[in-house]
């Protein structure tokens, strides 16, 4: 308890500077993360597109009209050579309008120094710098970054100017870190063109055993001990400048990897322990970001079978997503990341989905691809994965132009040439049922969180899956589907009836994977409720409401106003309004999701004249919501903050 108090308090500590190195390491602490699953994708790139107008498709802009499928996450990244060409500041607008979208807690890639600052040196396979081409490339890295991080404002800045790694980081890290919750070094830093990165222990080449050789790490190049110092710069620059962020490897893919980041350190000459590099790559990272695609996992060799056994379906699939997370956390707990010995590791994916169409004997329908993204996404929150992210927002190519699974996993049908800038005519993208169902549990869930002791009270079959969402107002949310179990199949059937002891209502209300495209919402019973192997989401009452500053304008006959006091914690926040004739009133409170937070006035009448009524605000957090007047007349809504 002593050193966790030690280690929060130099945490807190080193916020209040700029220019000292932080005396804490991921192997100390890593902070809480408080915030929301905010339903992801990564924008990719388009002719006609730029980034404010595919912001706009991804999370939704009222103001133009377009609906978007309720992303509130981005990946987007800031490349080296990018901002040294067109300056730092140049996406700071960019993300401004994100933010404006209600985007949240951005994952932002570092990478791709530009060449003046790139370190020039060919690395040969047993890491020795050379002359030579061996690996068909110099590093891609930062050349210069074993120079010291700091020196102190020597040349008027706090970092060491000589080394380009520190001061990207930190020049980037200043500027965007009011934006970004999540920063990932290096896109795949573990991508691997040698096959040498699947090898068990003791085959040869093998990364359990053996450092990996710099001509496999095809997006480095360079010995893997230099990648581990990008960490480490990353790291203290990253927490010195904002102790609440948290620092990712960019989206591993292979677990023998991380097994590499817990051996070794960035002692350049072997990855050893020293006085200077005391520390494994495993200390310098809070968040272990991985990416997913399980069409390439979804078959095993059985010599009973006498070659591949097929598993091409959305559940199957999703359980390969959900385990490579968890064989990255066993890996981690064999080192001690388990919550007693050392902190236990955070979880980000920012990369996954299938494609709407087969390739090469791969899964991919467009019924797959719809199954998967609700499935990933609520396996997601059943196994701690803060954040996910699909890739990619939109297909690159038609289905008769595809020749690749990657053109075809968008959530919106081919985007090139259908936007509204450079050319372009408009907003014309078109959804795909994937984007629709991705839309559906992003315009329902948002805001809720995953609640395992009432998913347990749901008491599941072994056929059927999903789980329970605790929204702000108390209520829950259940999204549930009949697992699908056969190769290329994707329809399944089950009966699921609420247990006794839960106390259901005898009607509940459920909507399908396309409401958020038809707002469709059906009746059913509490028992024997027929469902398929497509998730459907029901609750006791849906009310989520499109919220706006602009209120509705009332009848001439009545008025509200609401009155928050200086402390609404003592509950002195009223609302006031004026009848000209009796009517039945409602009072609702909505937080700025749109989701209804509290009741004030379910359905009551009231006599002509002037009415004071308490809002219950007692228990609402610091923020923005919006009180919701309504009668049989006329509806209005108006904005209060509650700051305690």
């Amino acid at each position: 308890m002593r050193n966790l108090i030690v280690c929060v308090a130099a945490w807190l500590c080193s916020s209040t500077t700029l220019l000292a190195q932080v005396t804490f390491t991921a192997d100390d602490i890593v902070p809480p993360y408080n915030g929301l699953f905010y339903y992801g994708t990564n924008g990719g790139w388009y002719p006609t597109w730029d980034d404010m107008s595919i912001a706009d498709i991804a999370a939704g802009n009222p103001s133009k009209n377009v609906k978007g499928v309720g992303s509130k996450t981005f990946r987007p990244p800031l490349p080296g050579s990018f901002v040294d060409f067109y300056g730092y500041n140049v996406r700071t607008v960019e993300f401004a309008h994100y933010r404006s979208l209600g985007v949240r807690d951005y994952t932002v890639i570092l990478n791709s120094p530009v060449d003046r600052e790139m370190d020039p040196a060919f690395y040969r396979n047993d890491g020795t710098a050379s002359t030579s081409n061996e690996c068909g490339e110099h590093s891609i890295l930062f050349k210069n970054m074993y120079s010291p991080i700091w020196d102190g404002g020597l040349n008027g800045t706090p970092y060491n100017d000589t080394n380009y790694c520190a001061k990207y980081v930190y020049e980037i890290v200043s500027r965007y870190k009011d934006f970004t919750k999540f920063w990932e070094i290096v896109n795949e830093p573990d991508f691997d063109w040698t096959n040498t990165a699947w090898l068990t222990r003791g085959q040869p080449g093998n990364w359990w055993e053996n450092a990996p050789k710099p001509c496999a790490l095809n997006n480095l190049k360079a010995p893997v001990f230099h990648y581990i110092r990008w960490l480490r710069i990353a790291y203290d620059i990253i927490k010195t400048l904002d102790p609440t962020a948290y620092v990712a490897p960019g989206g591993l893919g292979y677990i023998s990897f991380a097994d590499v980041l817990c051996r070794y350190t960035d002692n350049p000459v072997d990855g050893s322990v020293t006085a200077q590099y005391p520390k494994p790559g495993s200390a310098y990272f809070d968040v272990l970001s991985f990416h997913s695609y399980p069409q390439y996992a979804l078959a095993y060799w059985s010599n009973a079978a006498g070659g591949f056994v097929h598993e091409r379906h959305s559940d199957r699939a999703a359980e390969k997503f959900v385990g490579l997370k968890n064989d990255f956390d066993s890996i981690l707990h064999l080192y001690g990341y388990d919550g007693v010995q050392k902190p236990k590791k955070l979880f980000i994916c920012t990369e996954t989905n299938i494609a709407s169409k087969s390739f090469s004997d791969m899964i991919g329908s467009d019924e797959a691809q719809t199954n998967y993204v609700m499935k990933a996404l609520v396996m997601s929150q059943k196994h701690d994965i803060l954040q996910t992210y699909f890739f990619v927002l939109g297909d690159s190519k038609t289905p008769a132009t595809a020749t690749s699974e990657f053109d075809l996993m968008g959530l919106y049908e081919e985007l090139p040439g259908k936007g509204p800038v450079n050319g372009g005519t408009g907003y014309n993208q078109r959804y795909k049922n994937a984007g629709t169902a991705f839309k559906t549990m992003s315009d329902l869930l948002l805001g809720s969180r995953y609640d395992a002791a009432q998913t347990a009270r749901l008491n599941l079959p072994a056929t059927i899956e999903g789980g329970a969402f605790l929204d702000g107002r108390g209520q829950h949310i259940y999204v549930l589907w009949a697992k699908t179990t056969t190769d290329l199949v994707e329809t399944a059937t089950a009966t699921y009836s609420f247990p006794a002891a839960m106390n259901m209502p005898p009607q509940l209300s459920l909507r399908s994977w396309h409401w958020g495209s038809t707002n469709v919402t059906t009746v059913v019973n509490s028992t024997n409720i027929q469902i398929s192997s497509t998730p459907v989401l029901i609750a006791e009452e849906f009310s989520v409401l499109p919220v706006t500053d602009k209120p509705t304008v009332p009848k001439p006959d009545e008025h509200f106003s609401v009155n928050i006091y200086p402390n609404p914690a003592s509950a002195n926040a009223s609302i006031t309004f004026t009848l000209k004739n009796s009517a039945k009133v409602k009072v609702a409170i909505f937080n700025s999701e749109g989701r209804q937070v509290a009741t004030a006035i379910a359905d009551r009448s009231f006599t002509g004249g002037t009415h004071v009524v308490s809002l219950p605000v007692q228990k609402l957090v610091s923020g923005v919501y919006y009180c919701r007047f309504s009668t049989e007349k006329s509806e209005e809504m108006k904005k209060f903050i509650i700051a305690r």
